[in-house]
């Protein structure tokens, strides 16, 4: 009887302790989901140089860049707890989001505008970077009433007869205005069947952004969780096969729908477009090939999709350098017991055992005065060890220059049956400074882009084939000090410009081993010719600048590769081809992930090209080094974040549905 009675206890206690302890379980994992670290106080300034008494001991990760995918990895595995070191190789932080100056002017180097919603802390975008910078890092919308682009195009009188001839096309925020601006300036705004063409085609880009948003989502679950976005991202990767030139083929010379688009979207004829009214349509509608740098022909429509849906809402720009961005995300870092430093060139990646364990660091400016192997063996290397490596300076400056060269997964990446992508082109720069203010000179507040004629294909040919006879197929002008509400406060009587325009690595490389500003009288005449193009372009359609412009500097792939660590001059990571998103290639590009434990990507090879694209990058990668819990986490206070700004905007909501309400804006914008 005992016995029977102490045997019922001890089953019965089993039983008990069998459910007890999962439901311990999710309490302490929801405690510890919901329980984000006190913020700590944040002062910002910028990185120190790069010496050995300043890196933090037990670090948990290196992060190798400070751009802005670098940047948000490091800011968000710091505030999860986590000690971070940033290592950033050239003199400032941000990468292409630095500014610089000279000549008592200020210029930024690759934030030239992003879209609306990073200036908004009620949409994903501005949220996160509010999250990361506590509201410190400011933005302007541009003006709703105003355009946010605006492309030029030579005159043209190839054109259908009784229909404009225009030869500026305006770009606004809202696409219902877009469409109106577009097609009224290249045929009648009566022409139902156009205007529904064009429609078609702006959807058809949002179907693709809607793609990029469950592409990211796919990375942040478990492969078990990832059928609830596969339908989406399997219609993404059907988009990305197609170039821009077939899909303007088929949706606007043949009338294709999205269904028939994926189901067979046949190949553009060889050649220029000879209908006058396409033509016109094709060339306005391949904006904003400047945000991703491929022509129409070799470009993946997945690329432009995203970038056009991206601005479909307008654009923003700073208030204040662009460099404060990379000062504020860094400074948090420090304040978590981290650190950042700049001047600090990693030679190599440590692996032991098959992980990655740690970096090999040496000084920038000493590397940089050596002429010989000789003196580089005298240079002092230092390593650093971490739990976590990210490499945010692109996926072919890790494969190429940190890692082992004898590693199966590099041999991998260099055999050509196993990778079929490489880095994106390059670019030019002209960086000028003008006299006066951006009102005195009646400066535009919207970017320009040149479009050198509407058959862009043949255009981008003759430029590539003979930079210096052509003129670019593209160029953007802009003018921060037009754009940036702090600038004539910081820099009264002066405004600036930049234009860029397309660059080859291939142009230049000659002479990439020459030393910097002494690159021989043949590298800065080749630099002249180019200069006089955009010069002439500027004038030409900006003619309020002459006689206005002090003092002017051109920037090439060899600026990039020095300063950014740009690999081979390379502005968008992975070159955007159809290529990209092959089967064979999702191992190298869109993931944060490597086959090496330890090692993670971010940036623009994590995820996608620009400024906010790198840093969508970099959150992937803090995800990935966190894992699914720590992602929970991080998710969370991403999400109360947002939820607490939503609040704010209307006091109306209550808690939960200001968390719901997040979430749907989270994953449905």
């Amino acid at each position: 009887m005992i016995t029977t009675f102490t045997d019922y206890l001890l089953r019965n206690n089993i039983v008990a302790i069998a459910l007890f302890l999962p439901a311990l379980l999710i309490v302490a994992s929801l405690f510890y989901i919901t329980r984000w670290p006190s913020p700590r106080p944040v002062q910002s300034r910028r990185a120190d140089r790069f010496r050995a008494s300043k890196v933090p001991t037990h670090l948990d990760t290196i992060v190798i860049g400070s751009g802005s995918g670098g940047s948000a990895a490091a800011n968000l595995l710091a505030q999860s707890g986590q000690r971070v070191l940033v290592l950033e190789q050239h003199s400032v932080t941000g990468g292409c989001t630095h500014s610089f100056r000279e000549e008592g002017c200020e210029w930024d180097t690759g934030l030239h505008y992003v879209s609306k919603a990073m200036s908004d802390p009620t949409k994903r975008a501005g949220a996160i970077m509010s999250f990361m910078s506590r509201d410190k890092q400011v933005w302007t919308p541009f003006p709703s009433e105003a355009p946010y682009d605006e492309i030029v195009f030579p005159k043209d009188e190839f054109v259908q007869e009784g229909a404009p001839n225009e030869w500026s096309h305006k770009f606004f925020d809202g696409t219902s205005r877009t469409v109106d601006s577009v097609v009224g300036s290249i045929v009648d705004p009566a022409n139902k069947e156009l205007k529904k063409r064009v429609n078609t085609f702006l959807d058809i880009c949002l179907d693709v952004h809607y793609g990029f948003v469950a592409l990211g989502i796919s990375r942040l679950l478990p492969k078990w969780l990832q059928f609830l976005v596969r339908d989406k991202v399997e219609k993404l990767y059907k988009y990305a096969e197609l170039t821009v030139r077939d899909a303007q083929h088929a949706v606007l010379s043949l009338g294709y729908s999205a269904d028939d688009l994926i189901k067979n979207c046949p190949k553009a004829p060889e050649g220029d477009e000879v209908d006058p009214t396409i033509r016109r349509l094709k060339a306005v509608l391949t904006h904003p090939i400047g945000d991703y740098a491929v022509q129409p022909k070799e470009a993946t429509f997945a690329a432009h999709g995203v970038t056009a849906a991206h601005y479909f809402n307008g654009g923003a720009y700073t208030v204040g350098a662009t460099q404060n961005i990379s000062t504020r995300l860094t400074s948090m870092v420090r304040s978590f017991g981290g650190e950042a430093l700049i001047d600090a060139t990693v030679t190599g990646i440590i692996i032991e055992d098959g992980r990655a364990v740690g970096v090999r660091v040496s000084n920038t400016d000493e590397l940089e005065e050596c002429s010989s192997d000789e003196d580089l063996a005298k240079v002092p290397v230092l390593e650093i060890r971490a739990k976590n490596i990210v490499c945010a300076t692109s996926v072919y400056n890790l494969y190429d220059k940190f890692l082992p060269q004898d590693l199966p997964t590099v041999q991998k990446f260099h055999d050509p049956t196993q990778r079929t992508v490489r880095q994106s082109n390059g670019h030019v720069f002209l960086f000028c400074k003008l006299r006066g203010d951006a009102e005195e000179i009646s400066l535009p507040n919207h970017n320009l882009w040149y479009f050198n004629g509407y058959d862009l294909d043949s255009a981008f040919d003759k430029y590539f084939e003979n930079p210096t006879q052509h003129r670019p197929p593209t160029v953007y002008i802009g003018f921060p000090c037009s754009k940036d509400q702090a600038w004539k406060k910081r820099f009264p009587g002066i405004s600036n410009c930049i234009l860029i325009s397309d660059g080859l690595y291939e142009w230049f490389e000659k002479w990439a081993d020459k030393p910097v500003r002494n690159r021989g009288e043949d590298y800065l005449e080749f630099k002249d010719k180019l200069t006089r193009h955009l010069l002439d372009i500027l004038l030409e359609y900006v003619p309020q600048v002459k006689g206005r412009i002090e003092y002017y500097h051109l920037g090439t792939p060899l600026s990039e590769e020095t300063f950014l660590g740009s690999y081979r001059g390379g502005s968008y990571g992975t070159k955007c081809v159809p290529e990209m998103f092959a089967p064979i290639n999702r191992q190298w590009t869109t993931s944060p992930y490597t086959d090496i434990p330890g090692l993670y990507l971010a940036g623009s090879d994590a995820f996608l090209p620009s400024v906010t694209g790198a840093m969508y990058g970099g959150c992937l990668s803090a995800s990935a080094v966190l894992g699914k819990v720590g992602t929970l986490r991080l998710g969370h206070a991403i999400l109360s974040h947002l939820a607490k700004r939503l609040r704010d905007d209307n006091p109306k909501l209550s808690r939960v549905e200001a968390y719901i309400l997040a979430i749907k804006k989270f994953i449905g914008e």
